[in-house]
């Protein structure tokens, strides 16, 4: 197998886009847990993180660092578990 190149997706900070990201196949389709989480840089230099099902589709971009309440409902786990509530 090789490097599949993942969509194009919007920063979730500066609306920049985040392209070009290539990633093994091999760590998506033989994953423990999905979605797989990716580390990328949009074109602005955020650093976010890619949520990647098995199909190398992006589901969710998040700011990487971003501090949240525990009681909030937009922490990168609650986010998992709601796309995961559809299978």
């Amino acid at each position: 197998m090789g490097k599949k190149k993942l969509n194009t997706v919007p920063c979730p900070i500066c609306d920049g886009s985040i392209d070009g990201i290539a990633v093994e196949e091999e760590s998506i389709t033989e994953a423990k847990r999905i979605p797989v989480l990716v580390p990328a840089k949009c074109s602005n230099g955020h650093q976010v993180i890619l949520f990647v099902d098995k199909k190398f589709t992006v589901r969710d971009v998040e700011a990487a660092g971003k501090v949240v309440d525990e009681d909030s409902d937009e922490g990168s786990v609650n986010k998992a578990l709601k796309w995961m509530d559809g299978f």
